[in-house]
């Protein structure tokens, strides 16, 4: 097992710098201490504005929203929560990586806010900083009013945080702090997907997007797309990749579940009913292949299935109270799902209050939040183990 590289940060001439420093082999490092963490445990707590929840080895972690920025804690398995660090800013992610965190932010770069960066900071699984960077400098400060540039986090791959900021694509490696890859994003649906980023482009010269008006019992009309993988900074077809689909279709697009989803559609038939249909979901791996709807039709009978999203794109619908589906990219292709049981006293959908749900999940563990809309601000949680 190659050892990890340590990183520290210095400022040289104006110019944040990451160096990093790699210990050989690591055959001879001793291995981490084994945490006492029981096979199988649950837990509940209670938190003040939940924004993110991700599962980690043996603990989660939780970022809720604290004045003009975030502070980021970690979960055990008693649901304890331990704050670890308080990150002023805007548009605040995370993601899993290696055994610990990475989040991303945009934030203030100069005093007096004159210029922003894409703040990087990545921790191990003790919470201690293992490095800190920052990227894409640009003049101007935050926009409080939410219309400035802004930073999705898209994901980590073979140590590269993948971020879409302002229009711009961007790869940076957080073990050797450069900037690996800078693409202006493309017009279509981008995803970070097995073997790198992908997007999904049409390549009909008649396509304008979004037609018009559709009629009843007329078929709308169908456009050409392809996928796209970023090779050396360019976009390369994607072999066997092409479709012909509607504008709703494409416009509708999503990265879930590990893969690029066109979404289910819901026809309105005889009776006030609705009928769900099938999609067609894409994968580097399948292909294209085509999966149930994840959402039940509308019901008068049944209340409304709260969704979340989780690392690696995954989608988890609550059916029923106690009762979360996971749709990821498993054994069967994209969109594979099963079942996981939670706690049916937080983890329920009144007919009443809407809910606001987040959660997340590995092989090993789970965690979520539940706001009610009749208690703002206040998140019922729960951490608990996986059969894997």
């Amino acid at each position: 097992m190659s050892g990890r590289c340590r990183a520290a940060l210095g400022l040289s001439v104006g110019v944040l710098v990451l160096v990093a420093g790699c210990s050989g082999s690591g055959d001879d490092e001793p291995e981490p201490a084994a945490r006492d963490v029981p096979a199988e445990f649950s837990a509940t707590f209670e938190v003040d504005s939940p924004s993110q929840v991700v599962a980690g080895n043996d603990q989660a972690w939780l970022l809720t929203a604290e004045g003009s920025g975030v502070t980021l804690s970690r979960i055990d398995s008693t649901g304890g929560v331990d704050e670890v660090v308080r990150l002023p800013g805007q548009g605040a992610a995370m993601a899993p990586y290696r055994d610990g965190v990475v989040v991303t932010r945009l934030a203030c770069a100069a005093e007096e806010c004159e210029e922003t960066a894409v703040k990087v900071l990545v921790l191990d699984a003790a919470g201690a900083t293992v490095a800190e960077d920052e990227f894409a400098r640009e003049f101007g400060g935050l926009d409080s009013s939410g219309e400035g540039r802004g930073v999705q986090l898209m994901g980590v791959q073979d140590d590269v945080v993948w971020l879409d900021a302002g229009g711009q694509l961007i790869g940076h490696d957080v073990t050797t702090g450069r900037t690996v890859a800078e693409v202006p994003s493309p017009q279509g649906m981008t995803c970070l997907l097995e073997g790198g980023l992908h997007t999904f482009v049409p390549l009909d010269g008649e396509y304008f997007g979004h037609p018009g008006i559709s009629y009843a019992g007329v078929p709308d009309p169908q456009y050409e797309f392809e996928f796209h993988r970023l090779v050396d900074g360019s976009w390369t077809p994607v072999p066997d990749s092409r479709r012909l689909l509607t504008d709703v279709q494409f416009q509708l697009a999503t990265c879930t579940g590990g893969g690029v989803g066109t979404n289910t559609a819901r026809v309105y038939v005889e009776g006030a009913e609705f009928e769900a249909v099938t999609s067609v979901v894409w994968s580097p791996s399948s292909g294209w292949v085509e999966r149930g709807p994840y959402l039940a039709p509308p019901s008068l009978t049944v209340a409304p299935e709260p969704t979340a999203t989780g690392q690696g794109d995954q989608l988890f619908v609550l059916q029923r109270a106690g009762v979360m589906r996971r749709w990821f990219a498993g054994p069967d292709g994209p969109m594979s799902s099963e079942i996981l049981e939670v706690p049916a006293d937080i983890f329920v959908q009144p007919f009443g209050p809407s809910v606001w749900m987040l959660f997340d999940a590995n092989s090993s563990l789970a965690v979520g939040c539940v706001e009610q809309s009749e208690v703002p601000g206040v998140g019922e949680c729960w951490i608990g183990s996986v059969d894997e």
